[in-house]
């Protein structure tokens, strides 16, 4: 489903409640957070975030400005920014997300089966079992031919397996930005994904309220993260990855203002 940008009333492009300007537009409804990390001296993340591995802002390569957040390579693990759990909070059982991501080509590749590589994800309490779960916003799978599936992914700990439907097309990674966008409704356990304005249905959820069975979409986050986390090991020395533009609110968001995508 094409994303009718032009309905859209929330305009991007600025923090609010002490985030990062982008663009300089006026403060937008409903936006809790937006981060160009125009204002983030090199070598050092936004205010509001703490980091998890090595991962911080780079200039020269961006999706808007000059700035973005680079992710260093490593073999596996994370590397990611949280952002601040009260902003968190303020985003309650209903949000929308979005992010732009360039992968360093070319990529290494898995040394096993797959690699499971999340972008955005946010731990919670689950609202079917209530044990603590993480909900992986962004997400997808990599394989040894170097094609790709997004899917919806949670991850209970020990004793539940994880689930989600994945997307049956498979694409590859090139040298551009990517835009991703996702939201998230705890009211009637809804899910929705889309990439460069193009929802990838196949993995929507719409199970209807209190309906957890398969989605499990929390009340409340206790954390959100954006960034690059491979859980199995990539040959050579692992992904280099840009991220940009990252915004979090209650109304969908859309692209940069000015942005082709």
């Amino acid at each position: 489903m094409k994303i009718a940008f032009a309905t859209a009333a929330v305009v991007l492009g600025l923090a609010v409640s002490g985030c990062a300007t982008t663009t300089g537009q006026a403060p937008a409804h409903g936006v809790i957070m937006s981060e160009d990390f125009e204002s983030t001296a090199v070598g050092a993340i936004p205010a509001g975030f703490t980091k998890t591995g090595d991962v911080d802002v780079e200039e020269g390569v961006a999706h808007s400005g000059k700035h973005a957040l680079r992710v260093e390579p490593a073999v596996r693990g994370g590397r990611y920014i949280s952002l601040d759990p009260e902003k968190v909070a303020a985003l309650g059982g209903e949000h929308w997300g979005r992010m732009y991501f360039k992968i360093k080509t070319p990529t290494p590749m898995p040394t096993g089966k797959l690699i499971h590589i999340t972008f955005v994800d946010g731990k919670a309490t689950s609202p079917l079992a209530h044990d603590e779960i993480d909900v992986r916003l962004a997400t997808l799978l990599f394989y040894p031919d170097g094609t790709y599936k997004y899917f919806y992914n949670v991850q209970p700990p020990k004793g539940r397996a994880e689930f989600g439907p994945k997307s049956a097309t498979l694409q590859k990674f090139n040298d551009a930005w990517q835009l991703m966008e996702w939201h998230a409704d705890a009211a009637t356990q809804s899910y929705q994904f889309f990439v460069n304005g193009q929802e990838v249905a196949d993995i929507a959820q719409h199970k209807g309220a209190g309906n957890y069975e398969g989605i499990e979409i929390p009340d409340t986050f206790k954390t959100l993260s954006f960034g690059f986390t491979n859980y199995q090991p990539a040959t050579d020395a692992g992904f280099t990855v840009w991220v940009d533009d990252i915004a979090v609110g209650k109304k969908r968001l859309g692209p940069v203002r000015g942005s082709t995508k």
